[in-house]
């Protein structure tokens, strides 16, 4: 073997000491690329244990075959380019960025890189062909340049900071949505955008997450380069290297101000709706009290009683328990009035209604269904209850004294009371209380009688 000018050849990052042909092959085995070394006919001298496994060719199958065995079909003018390259050899390193391919021994075309160092060996000029394998390298930079692509593209905002939280790439979305270029934002921190909404705890507990090696995720409101407000929803994970020590921040970003303004507006406009429904509610319970209640003294009305006392006779008769009358009369309220006025007439009465609405108990009905006239349902009352709840009335009313000018209009209380019997109508009912409280006017008035039975 003739080396030129006494240099050693260097075959894949292999140091090929030639010093005799062929004679120490055991160092191309060490070479991880697959070998061949070419003779100036395009024969294939030697190939070392690779070539097998990139290839599927043995190198004893290899041997004395021609370098174009292992060239695509496609590749026809291979041997005419073998013959120039030979012409005037020269050394092509790996990395020169050509699309080569080697044909597998199944017929598949196998992506290669190739380098070739021309040497001579005895004089005559032989080829040393080193192959490595391409495809995992294509795919993955196929696969890379796809997601660089696609992260470009993607509408959420992607932010890579290093480890000490220095931005040093984002996409275009980021750009985007923080209104900086992508040289206003590597090199700086994502301090950059905040708004001052946070306090430095959110901050803290935000990095204490990420930097244990765990996901965060949550929402944030940042500041855009011209001053006006966003939100954001985040994700940052951390990224390790092959030690497991964390080498970067991968932040994903996604601008939610309109959802969030939108269901701030829906939550506000819901809350209105709800204040208004209660506004509603309350008044339609204002309506309903006024039209069952009488203004002038807080009792309930005649409609009220008509609808109440046969429901609650009706009732009593099923649960066999008992309900009594109360008919009530302010006496001489014609005077008062014709004395004092209305407006003094008008306070009496509110003063008879407050004691009726203050010493009824909870379950009495009490109700105005005239003008001084008065009536008290009184449900699971006898009638010695119902005489002595009514005497208490008419004593608590004596004692009223309603200013009037320089004097004060006073007035008396005359009551009938009755027991309902069995099956007994609410006409009936009223009719004997009525005529109890007929008797009591006519036996001096400012008294309470109570009805017989009925016959």
């Amino acid at each position: 073997m003739v080396v030129p000018g006494s240099r050693r050849e260097v075959v894949a990052g292999v140091e090929l000491s030639l010093v005799s042909a062929l004679g120490d092959d055991a160092r191309l085995e060490l070479v991880p690329d697959a070998v061949l070394i070419v003779d100036s006919d395009g024969r294939i001298v030697y190939a070392n244990l690779n070539c097998q496994e990139l290839m599927g060719w043995s190198p004893e199958e290899l041997r004395g075959e021609r370098v174009e065995r292992l060239v695509p079909e496609r590749y026809g003018s291979h041997a005419a380019l073998r013959h120039q390259f030979m012409a005037a050899p020269s050394r092509r390193p790996m990395g020169a960025g050509l699309e080569l391919y080697v044909r597998h021994r199944s017929g598949e075309e196998i992506p290669v890189d190739i380098a070739l160092n021309p040497v001579s060996i005895e004089g005559v000029t032989h080829v040393v062909v080193a192959m490595r394998g391409m495809r995992a390298y294509r795919e993955a930079l196929q696969k890379l340049g796809l997601l660089s692509v696609a992260v470009d593209a993607a509408a959420s905002g992607v932010v890579i900071t290093d480890q000490d939280g220095i931005i040093t790439w984002a996409n275009p979305a980021a750009c985007r949505m923080t209104g900086y270029g992508p040289d206003e934002l590597i090199g700086k921190r994502p301090s950059l955008l905040k708004s001052g909404c946070h306090d430095q705890a959110f901050y803290e507990a935000l990095w204490s997450t990420v930097r244990s090696g765990a996901i965060w995720r949550g929402s944030i409101i940042n500041r855009k380069k011209d001053g006006s407000m966003y939100h954001e929803e985040q994700t940052i994970a951390p990224v390790e290297d092959r030690n497991g020590v964390i080498s970067h921040f991968i932040a994903v970003k996604q601008d939610v101000t309109e959802r969030v303004l939108a269901e701030t507006l829906l939550r506000e406009t819901r809350d209105e709706l709800a204040r208004r429904v209660t506004e509603v509610e309350t008044l339609h319970v204002q309506l309903l009290e006024q039209a069952v209640r009488d203004s002038l003294s807080g009792l309930f009305n005649r409609r009220y009683l008509d609808e109440t006392l046969p429901r609650e006779l009706a009732k009593a008769r099923r649960d066999h328990a008992k309900v009594t009358l109360a008919v009530l009369d302010i006496d001489h309220f014609k005077a008062v009035n014709d004395t004092h006025g209305h407006a003094v007439g008008d306070r009496v009465i509110a003063e008879l209604g407050g004691i009726l609405r203050g010493q009824s108990r909870v379950c009495d009905v009490a109700c105005r269904y005239g003008g001084e006239e008065f009536a008290v349902v009184m449900l699971s009352a006898g009638l010695e209850d119902g005489l002595a709840c009514a005497d208490g009335w008419r004593r608590s009313f004596g004692a009223v004294s309603v200013p009037a000018g320089s004097t004060v209009a006073r007035a008396t209380l005359s009551a009938g009371v009755a027991e309902a019997a069995p099956g007994e109508t609410p006409e009936a009912l009223f009719a004997r209380a009525d005529a109890a409280l007929y008797r009591a006017k006519h036996a001096g008035r400012n008294r309470v009688l109570g009805a017989p039975p009925p016959v």
